[in-house]
C-alpha cells in the first residue's frame, strides 16, 4: 500500500508541530488539531478566521468536525509503524529513546509468530525477557507501561504525548526506587521518635516524685499559715458585719422607694373613686355618657405588685456567699482564693502549652504584649496617694503625637485576672437606685437600663439624687471578696467607674463628677479614646472602642480593673491597684447625646 510509505510528518499539525490530536479538515484543504485551531481562531482579531498556513481567510467561522477517515489512516499508520524503526520526527517527538526502543521490543515480543514478528531478532541486540500476559493498549496497541497519576489510570506511551498531555506521567519501578530512599528516611524518622518517646518514658516516674515531693511541702506550708489565719478571724467579723449594716440600710431605702410609690397609686385610685361616685350619681344622660366614655379612655391603674424579692432568697444567696468565705478564709487572708486559683491555672496553662508545643514541634503563637506603665507626670501624685496604674492592651494603636506623655515602668506584676472564664465565677448583678438618677435618667427593665432623655421624669427630692451632672450610681455596696459586672452602652460619651457614697451629690463642682474626686474611678470613652479619671488626673489609653465594658473589684487585694469584651473574650484596659477605704458602687455618666443608654448585662 501507498500508506505504507508515508512518513509520519505528514500527519503533524502545523500549529502545535505533534502528531494530529482529533484531526480536522479546513475548506482550504489543510489539517490541524481540532483543539489547536479552535484556539488558534479564538486568539485571532475578531472576525479574522484565516489558514495558518495558506492564509486563506473564511467568513464567518467554519464550522469544524473531527475528520474520522483521516483518523483511520492515522490509527492504521501507527500500527505499520510498529514493524519498523521509528521516524527521525518520531525520534525527535520522543522525550526518552530507551524507552521507546523498550517499549518496540516488548511489544514485538507480544505479537504472536506470524507477519508481526517476523522481523524480531530473537538472538540480536535486544534479547528477550519472560513476561506474562503483558496488558496492551486498546488505542494504540502498545504496552501500557506508565501510569497517570493526575487520571489513575495505566497508559501506553503514545497516550502520554496524546490524552495525558501535561498530565503527571511516571514509570512506575523508576518512581518506586526514587520513593524508597524517602521511604527510609521516614523510617528512620519514626524509629528516632519511638526512641524518644521511650526514653520520656522511663523518666516519668522519678518526674511525678519530684511533683509530688513539691506538693507535699506546699501542704505543709500551708499548714503554718492556717494557725497565722486563726488570729485575724476577729477582724474579718468586723468586716462582714460592716457590709450586712449597709446591706440593711439599702434594703431599707428600696423598702421606702416602694412605700412611696404605693402610696402615690393609692391618691389616684382615691381621685378615680370620687369620680366614680359622682358620674353614678349624675342624673344627666348625656353628661354621664362623656363622663363614663373620658373614664373609660382614661388610663387605668394596675393590679399592686411587690417589687423587692423575698427576704428569703436573698438571705439563702448571702449565707452561701459567708459560707464559701468561711471555707476559704485563711486562703483569702494571704491574698485572696482568685489569686491562687488564678496562679494554678496559669502554671497548668504554661505546662499544656509547652507540652502541646513540644508534640507537635509547631512553633509558638505570638503572645500578647502587655505594657504596665503610667504617666510620670502622675507617678508622684500615685506614690503619695498609695495608687498604682497597670495598664493593659491588646494591639495598642499608636497615640496621637499631641497626646503622647512620657510613661515610668513599673515592676509589679499586673494581679488582675486574665481571663472572662475567671472573673465570671464572680459575677454580680447590680440594680440602678432610683433615689441617685438624675432628673432626665429613666429607669427601665427591671432597674437594669438607664436611659437619658430629654423630658423631666418628676423624681422626688432625695437626699442621694445628682442635681448637676447626668450621673445614676447603683443600690448594692461592693466590699470584701472579688465582683464582677459587665455593662453595655450606647450614644457618642460615656463614663463607667466605682464611686464611695461620700462623693457629692448636690454641687456643680468636681465633687460631685464621677471620676474629678478622692471618692471616685472613671474610665472615659471621648468619642476617639479611652483614658482614666481619678482625683481630677487623666491617663491616656491606647486601646480600640468597646461598647462592652466589663469591670473587676477586689476591695481586699485593692483592686479595680476594666476590660474590653468581645465575644465572649475579655481584654484589659486598664488595672487600678490602691486601698480602699470603704464599699463602692458602681457609678455611671451621661453626656448630651439624648436617647443614649447604659445597660446593666445579666451573666449566665
Amino acid at each position: 500500500m501507498a500508506m505504507s510509505s508515508c512518513p509520519p510528518e505528514i500527519f503533524s499539525c502545523s500549529v502545535c508541530l505533534e502528531i494530529l490530536c482529533d484531526p480536522a479538515t479546513l475548506p482550504c484543504g489543510h489539517s490541524y488539531c481540532l483543539q489547536c485551531i479552535q484556539k488558534h481562531w479564538d486568539k485571532a482579531a475578531k472576525g479574522v478566521y484565516s489558514c495558518p498556513q495558506c492564509r486563506q481567510v473564511f467568513n464567518p467561522r467554519p464550522s469544524l468536525g473531527r475528520n474520522n477517515m483521516l483518523m483511520e489512516a492515522m490509527k492504521k499508520l501507527s500500527v505499520r509503524e510498529q514493524d519498523r524503526p521509528p521516524s527521525p520526527v518520531c525520534s525527535s517527538m520522543d522525550p526518552s529513546p530507551t524507552v521507546s526502543t523498550d517499549s518496540s521490543s516488548h511489544f514485538q515480543q507480544a505479537l504472536p509468530r506470524g507477519d508481526g514478528a517476523q522481523g524480531t531478532d530473537e538472538g540480536g541486540l535486544y534479547p528477550q525477557l519472560p513476561y506474562s500476559s503483558p496488558e496492551l493498549c486498546s488505542l494504540h496497541h502498545q504496552l501500557l507501561e506508565l501510569y497517570c497519576f493526575d487520571d489513575k489510570e495505566r497508559v501506553c506511551d503514545e497516550c502520554s504525548f496524546l490524552g495525558h498531555k501535561g498530565h503527571r506521567v511516571v514509570r512506575p519501578d523508576e518512581e518506586k526506587n526514587e520513593k524508597q530512599q524517602e521511604l527510609a528516611q521516614m523510617k528512620a524518622m519514626v524509629q528516632k521518635c519511638i526512641h524518644d518517646r521511650e526514653r520520656i518514658i522511663q523518666t516519668l516516674p522519678q518526674t511525678f516524685q519530684a511533683h509530688k515531693n513539691a506538693i507535699q511541702d506546699l501542704q505543709r506550708d500551708s499548714l503554718g499559715i492556717y494557725t497565722e489565719a486563726m488570729k485575724c478571724v476577729e477582724s474579718m467579723n468586723s468586716h462582714v458585719t460592716e457590709l450586712l449594716q449597709n446591706y440593711e440600710s439599702s434594703y431599707y431605702n428600696r423598702i421606702e422607694d416602694q412605700r412611696y410609690r404605693l402610696q402615690q397609686e393609692i391618691c389616684q385610685l382615691y381621685k378615680q373613686e370620687e369620680e366614680l361616685n359622682r358620674m353614678a350619681n349624675t342624673e344627666d344622660s348625656i353628661q354621664f355618657l362623656n363622663w363614663f366614655f373620658s373614664m373609660a379612655a382614661a388610663e387605668q391603674v394596675g393590679s399592686a405588685e411587690l417589687q423587692i424579692s423575698q427576704p428569703e432568697a436573698e438571705a439563702s444567696r448571702i449565707r452561701s456567699a459567708i459560707g464559701a468565705f468561711g471555707e476559704g478564709l485563711q486562703v483569702l487572708f494571704k491574698g485572696s482564693l482568685a489569686n491562687i486559683f488564678r496562679t494554678v491555672n496559669d502554671v497548668a496553662e504554661s505546662a499544656q502549652t509547652a507540652q502541646t508545643s513540644a508534640a507537635s514541634s509547631v512553633p509558638g503563637n505570638p503572645t500578647v504584649v502587655s505594657q504596665k506603665s503610667a504617666p510620670a507626670s502622675d507617678k508622684s501624685d500615685s506614690k503619695a496617694t498609695g495608687t498604682a496604674l497597670v495598664t493593659s492592651t491588646l494591639h495598642p494603636p499608636p497615640p496621637p503625637a499631641n497626646s503622647v506623655k512620657e510613661s515610668a515602668s513599673f515592676s509589679v506584676e499586673n494581679p488582675a485576672p486574665k481571663t472572662r472564664e475567671e472573673m465570671l465565677k464572680f459575677r454580680f448583678q447590680p440594680t440602678l437606685d432610683h433615689n441617685s438618677a438624675y432628673r432626665h435618667i429613666r429607669l427601665s427593665d427591671g432597674d437594669r437600663k438607664a436611659t437619658l432623655r430629654a423630658e423631666n421624669q418628676n423624681y422626688p427630692e432625695h437626699a442621694e439624687r445628682f442635681l448637676y451632672w447626668r450621673q445614676v450610681i447603683c443600690r448594692e455596696p461592693l466590699a470584701g471578696s472579688p465582683y464582677y459586672w459587665e455593662v453595655e452602652w450606647t450614644g457618642q460619651k460615656v463614663t463607667i467607674g466605682v464611686a464611695y457614697k461620700e462623693m457629692g451629690r448636690s454641687t456643680s463642682d468636681d465633687s460631685s463628677r464621677i471620676g474629678h474626686n478622692e471618692h471616685s474611678w472613671g474610665l472615659y470613652w471621648s468619642g476617639s479614646a479611652f483614658s482614666l479619671w481619678h482625683a481630677g488626673k487623666e491617663t491616656a489609653l491606647a486601646a480600640p472602642k468597646a461598647h462592652c465594658i466589663g469591670i473587676y473589684l477586689d476591695q481586699q487585694a485593692g483592686v479595680l480593673a476594666f476590660y474590653r469584651v468581645l465575644h465572649k473574650e475579655a481584654h484589659q484596659i486598664c488595672c487600678v491597684e490602691t486601698e480602699f477605704s470603704g464599699p463602692l458602687f458602681p457609678s455611671f455618666r451621661f453626656w448630651s447625646a439624648m436617647g443614649s443608654t447604659i445597660t446593666l448585662c445579666q451573666l449566665d
